[in-house]
């Protein structure tokens, strides 16, 4: 590991200050290049705590224990979530103010949570994972967990590709299914996300680099996107998006990229204000 992170530092580094690119980043910039400047480049956005990200972080190093031969331990991962919600605060009056006045600013409705209704959906979610990966992928077996992709980018100069990819399970008939977890609402996504190629890119993404790695065909990998639901009742929070990952959608998903490297290294930066209403930056001095 040691060597890697040596071997990066040499790279030469993009305008983002660093030698690669992630999912997140050709995400932001393919909805609004401006935003993305602001954010990965002039470093203007600033990290808020958020109890979805700390519960999503929570179940997602107890999903990478488990692909790795550990019991689910629903009592350490409550632990886990009592622990951060006391320091940070969650359920405190003051944090439900701030997130209230931040979504009124940005044009939508912050409903609260408290602790015990994260707890009631980590368990419920947990408990009945195993039975659903069963049911969906019958005979599945472990590949990998938490797999770092760190990965050249065809036809540019510079530029690496750099993901972590949830989880890799390989199936009887040995074709690999490439999963990211997700946490989601009680009736996981809307048919606009579940279509959404910007969503699904991701995986299309991480299986590209996947099948490089391992040198299998698009036909050999699948994908799909793996749901726990919160605020739902047991035996209905987990569900399931398969996403179409063909050579079209592989090629579609690559062009993105290569975009996002092209338009860095001219400086076409423009703004996309139909994306402004859930902006950070939206009718602020840095983005007027």
């Amino acid at each position: 590991m040691k060597h890697i992170q040596e071997s990066i530092k040499e790279l030469p580094l993009l305008k983002n200050g660093k030698p690669h690119i992630s999912y997140s980043e050709v995400s932001m910039w393919s909805a609004c290049p401006w935003k993305h400047k602001l954010t990965y480049i002039d470093n203007l956005s600033k990290f808020e705590d958020s109890p979805y990200l700390d519960y999503g972080t929570i179940l997602h190093d107890t999903l990478e224990g488990f692909l790795n031969g550990q019991p689910i331990d629903i009592e350490a991962v409550h632990k886990k979530i009592v622990k951060a919600w006391e320091i940070k605060g969650f359920d405190t009056q003051e944090f439900v103010v701030r997130q209230t006045q931040r979504s009124d600013s940005q044009g939508w409705k912050y409903k609260h949570v408290n602790l015990e209704g994260w707890l009631a959906s980590a368990k419920n979610s947990l408990e009945q994972l195993p039975e659903f990966l069963e049911e969906n992928f019958p005979g599945w077996k472990p590949v990998a967990a938490e797999h770092n992709l760190y990965e050249a980018v065809e036809n540019q100069k510079e530029g690496f590709f750099k993901g972590f990819i949830d989880c890799i399970i390989e199936l009887p008939n040995g074709k690999h299914v490439v999963i990211d977890w997700k946490t989601a609402g009680p009736r996981g996504w809307n048919r606009d996300k579940k279509r959404d190629f910007l969503v699904q890119a991701q995986l299309v993404l991480y299986k590209h680099y996947w099948m490089n790695l391992t040198g299998k065909s698009s036909r050999d990998v699948k994908t799909a996107f793996v749901l726990l639901k919160r605020d739902s009742k047991p035996g209905k929070s987990m569900g399931i998006v398969e996403v179409s990952s063909g050579p079209k959608s592989l090629e579609k998903a690559n062009k993105l990229v290569s975009s996002m490297l092209n338009g860095m290294k001219t400086g076409m930066i423009l703004k996309n204000r139909l994306s402004c209403r859930f902006c950070e930056f939206a009718n602020t001095a840095h983005c007027p």
